[in-house]
């Protein structure tokens, strides 16, 4: 199993809080994960948020992929709000510029907010999406001549994009899939796919996993090739008493994600979301023990129900709300007490 991290750029606090960029501070965690043997840093995209300041995943991951190592992945890359040809000229060079470092997490996004203020149809988002994923796939798969398209929403005639992807035919596609419907399709259809169960319990993940092999092995996915990450949040601490202390902000992240599906609702005139509280949220001490959270000890004993799982990656979000100092040092006590002795132990 792969330990990644997933760089959420969020912010769950008032704008006047923060005073360092939180570019600069995802930029100096990504180099720490690089150093401390974690396998790839994934970078999202979102727009018009102050949640989530992330507007490109290709300039994130090009600009962490120059600073690091490791891989480097776009989750997800939101294929609805450009042109597919431009897209997939955009993915292949950051393929190029990262040497074949790149992964690629594709979505039709998640807020009707977003589709509103840019003019789309967030009814017509999935078809779209799946048409825009299409002909990125035919583009690349297409080496000796142009391709032609006639959907929905697309009319391409004989084109050809340039620079063609450095890994051929193109980078590790991951298709981001959150009902189990939706995660067994993704995989019947071949694909990697990635999931976010946020605060839901272990049987959510599990449920996640069932759908994932069952369509991974109607397509003749071989396990462990075809693959499957969980996105979950992550806080390690030397104490019990220490990771609870975060509780409460993980708490906060989680409203203001479930509340951004109902943005006009909740904003102030700059677009920022309030925390507000929501119906049947989880309590503290289901948060605590959803997450992986807690003692080195406890996190490892989490990561191993994952495993159990056939999880394949999983893509830790250490910045869901503590402070810049407090990321950091949770990656450390991770990496030294969590990952390392379960690489000890399966000779990894």
């Amino acid at each position: 199993m792969k330990f990644d991290v997933f760089l959420s750029y969020h912010r769950i606090h008032e704008p006047e809080r923060y005073t360092r960029s939180v570019v600069e501070e995802r930029l100096a965690e990504a180099k720490l994960a690089d150093s401390l043997g974690f396998d790839c840093i994934w970078v999202p995209e979102h727009h018009l948020i102050h949640f989530m300041q992330a507007p490109s995943s290709s300039l994130l991951s090009v600009q962490v992929g120059l600073n690091v190592s490791c891989q480097v992945g776009q989750m997800v890359n939101l294929l609805n709000y450009r042109h597919p040809l431009i897209a997939a000229g955009e993915i292949a060079l950051a393929d190029h510029i990262l040497g074949g470092r790149l992964q690629v997490g594709v979505g039709k996004g998640a807020y009707a907010y977003e589709f509103e203020r840019l003019g789309l149809s967030f009814a017509d988002a999935q078809s779209r999406f799946l048409e825009a994923l299409t002909i990125l796939e035919q583009v690349w798969e297409s080496d000796q001549k142009g391709i032609s398209f006639n959907g929905q929403h697309f009319d391409i005639d004989d084109a050809y994009v340039w620079p063609r992807p450095l890994q051929q035919p193109h980078p590790p596609l991951w298709y981001a899939a959150m009902s189990t419907g939706s995660i067994q399709t993704a995989a019947g259809r071949g694909y990697n796919v990635a999931n976010w169960p946020f605060l839901r319990p272990m049987s959510a993940v599990k449920a996640t996993a069932e759908a994932f092999h069952e369509g991974r092995e109607r397509h003749g996915g071989e396990r462990g090739v075809q693959q499957l990450a969980i996105m979950r949040g992550a806080f390690a601490a030397e104490t019990q008493a220490e990771a609870r202390k975060h509780v409460a902000e993980a708490a906060m992240n989680n409203r203001i994600s479930q509340r951004l599906h109902h943005f006009s609702q909740n904003s102030d005139a700059r677009g920022v979301v309030r925390a507000e509280p929501l119906e049947n949220e989880p309590s503290e001490r289901e948060i605590y023990d959803n997450m992986i959270m807690g003692t080195p000890e406890e996190c490892l004993a989490k990561v191993e129900e994952y495993e159990e799982l056939g999880v394949d990656r999983l893509l830790l979000h250490f910045d869901f709300g503590p402070d810049h100092e407090r990321v950091m040092e949770s990656m450390r006590i991770f990496a030294e007490g969590v990952i390392a002795p379960f690489r000890e132990t399966r000779n990894l």
